[in-house]
């Protein structure tokens, strides 16, 4: 039963390939002989002079073409990526700020002045 089976299987596996990719080359070309290549030949443009255009390229075409000194061209989430970053850099030398900030005012209310000696272009007498 089971060789039966596997029989069919194999003959309609045959049959389908058979109809789908024939072996005997009946649709390919002719290779050309080199005794039949004609030898004095012009050679022809390997591309025309104009070549067809997509009728969308004018629809999406640059009103402006790229120079060479502008900046180069950058993915958009690079440009996302970089601008996250510096902005949680920016975050970051802000935290920096204030920390060193409410650490000037606790050492303040020890009795320590550790601030700036210049406020304002005007220079602070010295604590004693």
């Amino acid at each position: 039963m089971r060789n039966s089976i596997a029989r069919a299987i194999v003959a309609c596996l045959r049959t389908i390939l058979a109809v789908l990719l024939p072996a005997e080359g009946k649709h390919r070309t002719a290779p050309v002989k080199a005794a039949e290549q004609p030898s004095a030949a012009p050679v022809a443009a390997p591309w025309p002079v104009t070549l067809p255009r997509s009728p969308y390229a004018e629809y999406n075409a640059d009103p402006v073409p790229l120079v060479g000194e502008e900046p180069p061209l950058v993915r958009p989430l690079v440009a996302a990526y970089e601008k996250a970053l510096e902005a949680q850099r920016a975050r970051v030398a802000e935290q920096e700020a204030q920390r060193q900030r409410r650490l000037a005012v606790a050492a303040a209310l020890d009795g320590f002045d550790i601030g700036p000696d210049v406020i304002h272009g005007v220079r602070l007498p010295l604590a004693r």
